[in-house]
C-alpha cells in the first residue's frame, strides 16, 4: 500500500508542477490534464518499482478414473469392452491408465503406488482389470480398508475350475551345511481331485530322494509336507519338486564351512535375537554380555566375526578379526576402543528420530531395489543426539534421516582399518523394529535379513583376496542380475584401471563397467539355471581372478494357477466400497459411476504473482493517456 500512495505522491508533484499555475487552459481542461498526468507518472514509477500482484484464479477439475490394468501371462486376451468402456468415460471423466504386471504381478504394490501418484488429486476411483492371480508380494486384500479411493473391480480370466494339482509354496534354506539333514517344506493344492491321490516327488541333481501319495479328501484340498533331505557334499544342488502335472525348482547351496560369530552386549536386547535370525544355518552365534569378558578385555581369537552391541573393547593391533559396532549411548567407551570414527555427545540431551536412506553411491554390494524404496518407512531407531567424525575413508551404505530431513550423516558404513581388518558401523538401536515392520506389512523379514546378512557376509570375505565379486546367491528370472566387483592394490587400495572380465557358464562373456573406484555389471534377465562364473583381469603384470557360482529361479507360480481368483476381486471391492463385476457386465460400470455421489468435480483455487511490468493492458493504457493529454494539449493550447 505505502508504494501505491509513494508513486500517487510523485505523480502529484510533477502534475502541480506542470499544471497547477498554469493559465494557458480553462480550469475544466487543466483539471482533466492535471489527473491524466498524475495517473500517468504514479504508474511509470509503479512501474519501475515492479511490484508483484496477486491474481486468484479457480480451476474446475474433473474427476480421475484411474484404470489399472494388469498385464500378466495369465491374462491371455484382453476384451476389446474395456477400451469401449474407457473411451465412453473419457466423455466425462479424466481417465488416466495404469499398466502391471509386465514381469511379475503384484496387486497390492499396484495399489499402493497408485495410492502415492495420485495423493491430494480428485481421483473418483480406480477401475481394477484383472483376473486376482498375484505371484509376488502380500496379498492385496490385507489391510485394503484404509485404500484412499473405492475399488471397481472387473475379473478377467477363466473362472471355470478345472481338476488341477498346483505346487502353492516351498519354504526351504538357501544355504546348508555339508553332510546333514536340512527341512524342506512343501504345500501343494488339488482341485476337484477328491477321491484321487496327490503324489509329491523330490528331486536333487535328478534324482529322487522323496515319493509320498496322500489321499485328497475334498474338492479344495490343501496339504503341506515336510521333507528332511541329505545335503550331501559341497555345492549348488538343483532341488525339483513335482506334483501332479506342476513343478517347482530351487536351488540350494551346500557349504562346508560353518563361520562363529561373537556378540559382545552390555545387556540383553531385541536386537540381538532380531540380527542373529537373520543369518543363515552356517553361522554359530554366541552371546557374551560385558560383564563377563576378561580382565584384559581380550577378544577371543576362535570366532570369525565379532558384532559389538553398544559394548565396546578394543581389539588387540594384530587381532584379525573384522567387527560390527551398532552404537547406543555409551560413547565413551565407543570412543577408547576405535580409531577410525569419533562420536562427540551434542547439546541437546535427547535421542534423534533416526530413519535410514539408501546411498545410490555405495558399491561394496548390492541391495534389492524393494529395500532401497521402503527403507525410508522402516521405524526410527534410536540415537541421542551426536557428531560423528571420520578418520580415514568409510563407505556409506545408508544415510540418515534426522526428523525426515536428509542429513549426510551415515547410519551404516564401512572402512578398513591399517591391518586390511574391515569395520562395519551401525549408528543407532531398535533395529528389531524393522522386522516386525516387514513382517507386518509383507509376512516376510526378506529386506531386514538380506541388509543385515550381506553385511555379515561382506565383512567375513577374505582380506588378502584382491578381487571380489558382489552378488545375490540367487535371483528371480524376472530380475536384472546385478553384480560389483572390487580390485585392491598390493597397498591395499580400491582400484579400477584394469578393464575386468567376466565369462558365465564357459558361454556367456561381458566386461565390468568402471565406478568410482569399483565396478559394476548388469547383465540383465537369465532363464532358470545355476550359473557359474571366472572374473579375471591383470595389472602390472599379474593376474587375478575370481570364481563363484549364482542361481536364477523362476516365480513360475501364476503360469500354474490359471483359475481367476474372483473372491479377491470382490473382497477388493467391497472393502473399499466399490463394485465387481464380471467381464460380461462391464458396461453397467459406466451408470455406476455416474450414480456414485462421491464422484464429482471440485473447484480448486490457484493464487498466482505476476510482475506488474507484464500486465500488456497497462502499456497500452498508458499509451492511450499520453496520446489523449497531447491531443488535448495540441487542440487547446501549445504543446
Amino acid at each position: 500500500m505505502w508504494l501505491i500512495l509513494l508513486a500517487l505522491a510523485i505523480g502529484l508533484v510533477y502534475a502541480s508542477l506542470l499544471y497547477l499555475f498554469s493559465k494557458k487552459y480553462s480550469k475544466p481542461l487543466t483539471a482533466l490534464l492535471f489527473a491524466i498526468r498524475t495517473i500517468v507518472v504514479a504508474t511509470v514509477v509503479m512501474l519501475f518499482i515492479n511490484p508483484y500482484i496477486k491474481q486468484k484464479s479457480y480451476k474446475i477439475e474433473k474427476p480421475i478414473i484411474v484404470f489399472a490394468q494388469d498385464k500378466s501371462e495369465s491374462m491371455v486376451e484382453y476384451p476389446q469392452s474395456v477400451d469401449s468402456v474407457a473411451n465412453t468415460l473419457e466423455k466425462k471423466y479424466e481417465v488416466d491408465y495404469y499398466n502391471f504386471g509386465d514381469q511379475y504381478t503384484n496387486i497390492s504394490e499396484a495399489l499402493s503406488t497408485i495410492s502415492r501418484q495420485y495423493y491430494k488429486k480428485n481421483v473418483g476411483s480406480v477401475v481394477l482389470i484383472s483376473d486376482g492371480i498375484v505371484n509376488q508380494g502380500v496379498n492385496p486384500e490385507l489391510n485394503i480398508e484404509s485404500y484412499p479411493f473405492p475399488i471397481y473391480s472387473v475379473t478377467l480370466g477363466d473362472t471355470v475350475a478345472y481338476p488341477s494339482m498346483t505346487i502353492k509354496e516351498v519354504k526351504y534354506n538357501k544355504t546348508v551345511q555339508a553332510n546333514m539333514l536340512f527341512p524342506l517344506r512343501v504345500t501343494a493344492n488339488a482341485q476337484n481331485f477328491k477321491g484321487e491321490g496327490m503324489n509329491v516327488i523330490v528331486k536333487m541333481d535328478g534324482n529322487e530322494v522323496e515319493n509320498v501319495t496322500v489321499p485328497v479328501t475334498s474338492n479344495r484340498f490343501s496339504k503341506t509336507f515336510d521333507f528332511n533331505i541329505d545335503s550331501e557334499n559341497e555345492g549348488v544342488k538343483n532341488i525339483e519338486i513335482i506334483a501332479g502335472q506342476s513343478s517347482r525348482r530351487v536351488f540350494i547351496t551346500v557349504t562346508d564351512k560353518k563361520y562363529r560369530i561373537l556378540c559382545l552386549a552390555k545387556a540383553p536386547h531385541p536386537d540381538i535375537a532380531a540380527i542373529k535370525s537373520a543369518l543363515d544355518d552356517h553361522f554359530e552365534f554366541d552371546v557374551i554380555y560385558y560383564d563377563n569378558v576378561g580382565a584384559n578385555n581380550d577378544l577371543p581369537l576362535q570366532y570369525d566375526l565379532v558384532i559389538m552391541h553398544n559394548a565396546f573393547v578394543r581389539a588387540n593391533d594384530d587381532s584379525p578379526l573384522p567387527i560390527l559396532s551398532i552404537i547406543g549411548s555409551d560413547f565413551d567407551a565407543f570412543n577408547e576402543s576405535h580409531n577410525i570414527v569419533k562420536i562427540t555427545r551434542g547439546a541437546a540431551n535427547t535421542n534423534l528420530d533416526v530413519r535410514g536412506r539408501y546411498n545410490n553411491a555405495f558399491g561394496l554390494f548390492t541391495i534389492s531395489s524393494d529395500i532401497k524404496n521402503e527403507l525410508k518407512s522402516y521405524p526410527p531407531l534410536a540415537l541421542p543426539h551426536c557428531e560423528i567424525m571420520f578418520n580415514g575413508r568409510h563407505d556409506d551404505a545408508l544415510l540418515m534421516n534426522v526428523m525426515d530431513i536428509e542429513t549426510p550423516n551415515p547410519l551404516l558404513t564401512f572402512s578398513t582399518d591399517s591391518n586390511g581388518n574391515k569395520h562395519a558401523y551401525f549408528f543407532g538401536t531398535g533395529c528389531w523394529r524393522w522386522k516386525l515392520y516387514e513382517y507386518f506389512h509383507h509376512k516376510n523379514n526378506d529386506g531386514f535379513n538380506e541388509i543385515f546378512s550381506k553385511t555379515v557376509k561382506y565383512l567375513l570375505t577374505e582380506k588378502d583376496k584382491e578381487l571380489t565379486i558382489n552378488h545375490k546367491d540367487s535371483y528371480l528370472n524376472t530380475e536384472n542380475i546385478t553384480l560389483t566387483a572390487e580390485l585392491r592394490n598390493p597397498s591395499r587400495e580400491l582400484i579400477n584401471d584394469p578393464d575386468l572380465h567376466i565369462v558365465i557358464n564357459n558361454q556367456y562373456e561381458y566386461v565390468f563397467t568402471k565406478g568410482e573406484n569399483n565396478y559394476n555389471l548388469n547383465i540383465g534377465m537369465l532363464p532358470e539355471g545355476i550359473y557359474n562364473y571366472r572374473a579375471h583381469t591383470s595389472l602390472g603384470g599379474v593376474d587375478y581372478n575370481a570364481n563363484g557360482t549364482f542361481t536364477v529361479e523362476s516365480i513360475g507360480i501364476e503360469a500354474q494357477d490359471l483359475t481367476a481368483n474372483i473372491e479377491r476381486m470382490r473382497s477388493l471391492a467391497s472393502q473399499t466400497g466399490g463394485k465387481h463385476y464380471y467381464i460380461t457386465d462391464i458396461q453397467q460400470i459406466i451408470k455406476d459411476l455416474e450414480d456414485d455421489s462421491r464422484i464429482t468435480s471440485i473447484a480448486r483455487e490457484e493464487t498466482r504473482y505476476d510482475d506488474l511490468i507484464n500486465l500488456k493492458w497497462l502499456f497500452f493504457s498508458i499509451l492511450a493517456l499520453i496520446t489523449i493529454e497531447w491531443l488535448l494539449r495540441k487542440i487547446f493550447g501549445i504543446y
